[in-house]
């Protein structure tokens, strides 16, 4: 009778240790899940800060090729010019949401004053001095 309570309660014991263990796995895999999710998300952003710089620059050079083709002599182009930039201004706002984005999933806190990251541990910018948000 002795032997068969001690069994018992072993056996219980294994399944508690085992449903332990289960749930670590569990809590585990979700955190890699998590952590695969954010990794990816900092791909997608690189690669989309990647192909604005891109385009901001090959918009830049066509501006500089109508610049010096004034120079040459050619007839100015500054409504396309003015064009050019305004949508240049546009690549740049959207350039600057990635850079923030990047920083926020890094941990960081970006200045809403200035751009700056900062360490998630500041309540002050570390460039301009202004409180940081953090919401």
């Amino acid at each position: 009778m002795k032997i068969q309570v001690t069994v018992c309660r072993a056996a219980r014991q294994a399944g508690g240790a085992a449903l332990d263990g289960a749930a670590m796995l569990r809590d585990a895999a979700s955190a890699a899940g998590r952590r695969a999710s954010e990794l990816l998300s900092q791909v997608r952003l690189e690669r989309e800060i990647r192909d604005i710089r891109e385009e901001i620059g090959l918009q830049m050079r066509a501006v500089g090729e109508i610049i010096y083709a004034t120079h040459r002599g050619s007839p100015s182009g500054s409504e396309k010019i003015q064009t050019i930039l305004e949508y240049v201004d546009g690549l740049q706002e959207e350039l600057d949401a990635h850079r923030r984005e990047r920083e926020t999933l890094r941990g960081l806190l970006v200045c809403n004053a200035c751009g700056e990251a900062n360490p998630a541990s500041c309540l002050y910018c570390q460039n301009c001095g202004k409180p940081l948000s953090r919401g």
